[in-house]
């Protein structure tokens, strides 16, 4: 197999995966917009990935949360913000609302109330659909490179 052929298919199965993902969390903030509240405990906020923020390198790129919520007497731990990529600003606005101890609305899948999350729905505004673009782009592009390899363009 060549570089070429091979990069393509590489980038189509990625560009699949990359899709499945996007899908099934499209179909899960879609449905956690109908999901019941409970009031839950915010129990670790951490901010990671540097950024150059005012000529300063800042731990604000990345998001990562615990928190605890109790549903029928059971108590249950999440880690998701949102069904969708958070980005800065999201990252530091969320950290700056909220800070470890404090409560937090937390949605949970009635169907299964260990899946839960704290910023139902999709992304407001023109992002919405950012991370199905992406994913179907690089199917495009796999399935481009792998076809004219094929066909001996490349």
């Amino acid at each position: 197999m060549n570089l070429p052929l091979g990069a393509g298919l590489a980038f189509s199965l990625l560009g699949i995966y990359l899709l499945i993902y996007a899908l099934r969390n499209h179909k899960k903030a879609l449905a956690s917009q109908n999901w019941p509240k409970v009031s839950g405990k915010l129990v670790s906020i951490n901010l990671w990935g540097k950024r150059n923020i005012d000529g300063q390198m800042i731990d604000a790129d990345k998001l990562s949360v615990k928190y605890d919520y109790s549903v029928h007497d059971k108590v249950y731990a999440g880690t998701v913000v949102a069904f969708y990529t958070l980005m800065y600003p999201e990252t530091t606005e969320f950290a700056e609302d909220h800070t470890t101890d404090s409560p937090v609305d937390v949605y949970y899948n009635p169907a299964e109330p260990s899946e839960s999350v704290l910023i139902p729905g999709h992304r407001k505004g023109s992002k919405r659909y950012s991370d199905l673009i992406l994913a179907i782009l690089a199917v495009l592009i796999g399935v481009v490179v792998t076809i004219m390899n094929l066909q001996g363009n490349l």
